[in-house]
């Protein structure tokens, strides 16, 4: 999509009526915003419920947002620093908060950002309209689903306590689940008596959730009726590598003349290294009759090699020897390490080039 100047929005502004001004500029602020509302649903009191909103610059000139506020103590912007830059076709992450410790029952509020362009003295102010139900009758412990910084390729559970106390001799959680693929829920019923019930849930991330921050919703299906029978919880957790490895970039390379060079693979503990296969095989552009490099590949076979160290250590230097052949070009070799126990293997990549001694692409 091309790129849209607030000026080329906004300047047309100044030959028309100052009533039609607002509404002109509510709709380009409106714009950098993926969400026109919020609804967090029915949520557990003492639950740490947010939600996030993300805000994109489209326009040519940096926007900024000045402030953030809300009509109701009940959500609050987590955000306190500002202005807040985002340049031109950046994005920011906004979070929302609902206070389920000092508010209850239902809520139909909204927040509010305000905009600016500072070059052109242009502004707009974003509302965004924001419902949800606090139940006082149901608690969890702790306050949401939080799995921390945690290990790629490593499977984590996560427990939490669940307390209903509305009264229902009868009430029960039917169901939970979970959105994303690399996360199973299930609940597990602990204790009744009477009108007050004690359930546990357990939230388990597989060995192959992505590098990054997860962030998805335990749902939580009652025999309630109406609006109240799903109750949302949290979940959250950043997935960090624990081990990391390094490219080999192995320069200029001169046909005849091996090249051997150290790839180190650190991890936070010790691990073994089972195998490292080569999974895409050695090629080179060849250069074309006027000297550039051209699309056809070649394989270079047993031309790169790598020897596996046979120890169990935090720190491990793979040793990658690339010994070039005549044919001259760019190299990009990968590699897969595989290690033991560990689910997802890690990758890295061999780069270099190899030329002629008087520096031209071998022929």
């Amino acid at each position: 999509m091309a790129v849209r100047s607030v000026s080329h929005l906004l300047v047309p502004l100044v030959v028309v009526a100052m009533s039609a001004a607002p509404v002109a500029a509510q709709e380009w602020g409106n714009k950098m915003f993926d969400r026109t509302e919020i609804k967090f649903g029915s949520v557990a009191r003492l639950a740490d419920t947010t939600f996030k909103i993300k805000v994109r610059n489209p326009y040519v000139e940096e926007i900024q947002i000045t402030n953030l506020s809300t009509s109701c103590g009940c959500i609050s912007w987590t955000d306190k620093q500002f202005p807040i830059s985002i340049p031109s076709k950046g994005e920011r992450e906004l979070t929302i908060r609902l206070d389920t410790i000092g508010h209850s029952g239902d809520k139909h509020v909204r927040a509010f950002a305000s905009l600016s362009e500072p070059s052109k003295g242009l502004s707009a102010q974003v509302t965004i309209p924001v419902d949800g139900r606090i139940r006082t009758d149901f608690e969890v412990r702790p306050s949401y689903v939080g799995f921390g910084p945690i290990d790629l390729g490593k499977g984590y559970i996560q427990r939490i306590g669940i307390t209903y106390n509305g009264g229902r001799p009868d009430w029960k959680i039917l169901q939970a689940k979970v959105n994303n693929t690399h996360l199973t829920a299930q609940v597990t019923e602990k204790s009744r008596n009477g009108g007050s019930v004690t359930y546990e849930a357990t939230v388990q991330i597989d060995a192959n959730a992505p590098i990054g921050v997860l962030r998805d919703q335990l749902i939580l299906t009652t025999n309630d009726v109406g609006g109240d029978s799903t109750i949302s919880i949290p979940v959250e957790a950043k997935v960090e590598p624990d081990i990391v490895v390094a490219d080999a970039m192995f320069g200029s390379l001169t046909p005849g003349h091996p090249k051997t060079m150290q790839v180190i693979v650190r991890g936070k503990k010790p691990f073994k290294i089972e195998k490292i296969d080569h999974i895409v095989r050695a090629t080179v552009a060849k250069p074309t009759e006027d000297g550039s490099v051209g699309s056809d590949t070649v394989s270079l076979g047993d031309a790169i090699s790598v020897k596996t160290p046979e120890t169990s250590a935090p720190l491990h230097m793979v040793t990658v020897t690339v010994t070039p052949p005549t044919e001259g070009g760019m190299f990009d070799e990968e590699f897969s390490i595989v290690i033991a126990g560990r689910a997802q293997p890690i990758t890295f990549k061999a780069k270099g080039r190899i030329t002629a001694p008087d520096g031209t692409a071998s022929k």
